[in-house]
């Protein structure tokens, strides 16, 4: 691989010296040639802009990038420099990540701190926007950049990359300290999106780790905001009681920026305290061939309401049989304000088509054929979440190219079509897929995947045309940076061990909830060590106490019908804040994954990250390990 001189792998480059002519001639150059910069190293720093510029089209922006190329070619070096600079701006901007690159790589030794810092922010910039997060990071904490003296806009601009990158690489709280740091250099109109900015990468954390962060913080400002993010995850599920916290705090922290300005989700508690409805309807099948599901999701949303201090009133419902139109007015009658279910997707559909609705309804699937209604939600487990899921991860950790392996039914091709899309969306190729049945031997079938039976092919005509054994050792494909493997756990059972037999143990292997499948023995699963697959919380976590207490009571709450319990614990603690994430677009971190309510009405889930390791499963850290000993 090529370094360039001025990489951060080699930060040596800078210590090259121009003639001093060269040098007053370069500042001259940049003074004219660059909006907004006005002197050397001693003045400070303000990163070009153009939005006063007025608006030129494509056509015309790459004949400028070739015009300034061309000058550049034909001028000093010093001044190629800044021609070169103002090229790269201008591919940046038309999200020509490649041309951008190619063009700062052609600069050569660069002296004048001007030049450079527009040079590590811009090589930042490419990284962040192509995805490549590590090494926009590895560029922003280049120590020359601090050497300079900046102006406040260009303080805040790395800032706001820092923060940025942070909070992709799932850092959140060196996200959040990010903004803080330059909070009150911003406008009031910037500071309210910013501190909302600050607030939700909080949020992402576990309350017991805010509440022991913000103990051991030093700096006021950072503690502030750590515990009010602290008390709002922590009563996230009981409305009153996280009012009464939130006037608490607000009396605690009365001069503090979030005080002075609420996050949004916290704005519209008391009216959500206040128009708590009383009465809710649950509809669900609680015979038939959905019997057993409906039955799981009442249990949990009982559950759930005899753990909260509430005195709203359940009234249940058998839909199995019933007209969906004639129970829903039946509900009404009898003084529903809101109405939880049904989970047949046939139901939840004929609602979508209903003209009005007497009663905002929290359906517990989504429609057949993606119609919506304004005063309907659809909350589902839909396993096209986990496909999507899959491929953001894999494309954020810097994959690009996937094999896939699923099965071959309806179900296998239908989900591994909705992460072809998302896949291909993304930018990332499919280098080559198989579908298959259940089997006992998958030999055949990842040999040829893998390319070892034509390694071994090769290896037969060198025999015959030597004329004498040789020793070989078949070799797989080169070109695959991830797995994705779609089935149950019987199937991955078989797939795996066969991946690993045929020299693909070091290849990552990805998959969904489907594969785990709760056993107390280990040996059960030890044919799945390596494979990391996403999963609800309520199978990878043990510190609700709802969850707790219902797997107390109930058989299969952590089996099968797990997920069924999660979501109704999960439709009670939904339905106060429904109009909430419609309002703010805030998130439930709930027991079915992070929820969050798009455009449509649906709710969308983000589920937790596990691998298994000797047999065992083991959650991903939400946090990486290099924010875990910060305390500020």
């Amino acid at each position: 691989m090529l370094t360039h001189p001025f990489s951060p792998t080699n930060p040596s480059g800078h210590r090259s010296f121009q003639t001093l002519r060269d040098k007053l001639r370069s500042c001259i150059f940049i003074a004219l040639c660059i909006s907004g910069l006005t002197g050397c190293e001693t003045t400070p720093i303000n990163l070009p802009t153009t939005s006063s510029q007025p608006a030129v089209s494509v056509v015309d922006k790459k004949s400028q990038v070739a015009t300034l190329l061309s000058k550049a070619d034909k001028s000093t070096n010093a001044q190629a420099i800044g021609l070169r600079i103002q090229a790269a701006q201008l591919a940046l901007k038309e999200n020509n990540f490649n041309q951008a690159r190619t063009i700062l790589y052609t600069i050569g030794q660069i002296s004048n701190p001007i030049e450079y810092t527009l040079y590590i922010l811009l090589q930042a910039e490419i990284t962040l926007q192509s995805g490549d997060t590590k090494a926009a990071l590895v560029w922003l904490h280049d120590p020359r950049l601090t050497s300079y003296k900046l102006k406040q806009q260009d303080k805040i601009k790395i800032g706001q990359m820092l923060a940025q990158a942070y909070f992709i690489e799932r850092n959140f709280l060196a996200s959040a300290r990010e903004r803080i740091y330059f909070d009150e250099l911003l406008d009031p109109a910037e500071q309210e999106i910013n501190q909302h900015e600050i607030f939700t990468a909080l949020m992402e954390l576990p309350a017991d780790e805010l509440t022991s962060r913000a103990k051991n913080s030093i700096m006021s400002d950072i503690r502030g905001w750590l515990s009010l993010a602290a008390m709002t995850r922590q009563y996230q599920n009981e409305p009153l009681r996280q009012l009464q916290e939130l006037r608490r705090w607000q009396t605690a922290w009365r001069n503090h920026p979030a005080s002075i300005n609420l996050p949004k989700s916290l704005r519209s508690l008391s009216l959500i305290v206040r128009n708590q409805p009383k009465t809710i309807a649950l509809l669900l099948p609680l015979q038939g061939s959905l019997g057993a599901y409906g039955r799981a999701i009442r249990d949990g949303l009982i559950g759930a309401r005899y753990h909260t201090e509430t005195n709203v009133k359940v009234n249940i419902y058998d839909s199995s049989q019933s007209n969906i139109k004639q129970l829903i007015n039946q509900a009404v009658a009898n003084n529903a304000e809101i109405i939880i279910g049904p989970l047949d997707r046939t139901k939840v559909t004929a609602i979508a088509h209903l003209k009005n609705l007497p009663v905002p309804i929290l359906a517990l699937n989504r429609t057949t054929d993606f119609s919506s209604h304004q005063d309907l939600y659809q909350f589902g487990l839909a396993p096209e979440d986990e496909m999507i899921q899959v491929a953001n991860q894999a494309f954020r950790e810097g994959k690009r190219n996937v094999l896939a392996i699923y099965p071959a039914s309806d179900w296998g091709t239908r989900n591994f079509d909705t992460f072809k899309q998302q896949w291909l969306k993304l930018g990332g190729n499919i280098i080559q897929t198989a579908d298959y049945t259940s089997q006992n031997d998958y030999s055949s079938l990842i040999k040829a995947l893998l390319n070892v039976d034509l390694s071994e092919l090769r290896a037969k005509d060198v025999r015959r045309i030597l004329g004498q054994k040789i020793e070989f050792t078949p070799r797989r494909r080169q070109d695959i940076d991830f797995i994705f493997l779609l089935g149950n756990q019987a199937q991955a059972r078989g797939i795996n061990p066969t991946l690993a037999f045929y020299y693909a143990e070091d290849i990552p292997v990805y998959s969904t909830s489907h594969i785990y499948e709760y056993n107390e023995s280990r040996i059960e699963s030890i044919d799945l060590n390596g494979i990391r697959f996403c999963d609800i919380p309520w199978k990878l976590t043990n510190n609700d106490p709802v969850q707790k207490e219902i797997q107390t009571h109930w058989d299969n709450t952590i089996e099968q019908l797990a997920p069924f319990y999660a979501m109704g614990v999960d439709a009670f603690r939904l339905y106060p804040r429904l109009q909430q994430l419609k309002l703010d677009q805030s998130k439930i971190y709930g027991s079915t994954g992070i929820l969050n309510l798009n455009r449509n009405n649906v709710l969308e889930r983000e589920l937790l990250w596990a691998s298994f390791s000797k047999g065992q499963v083991i959650s991903s850290p939400v946090v990486y390990q290099s924010d875990q000993n910060t305390n500020q």
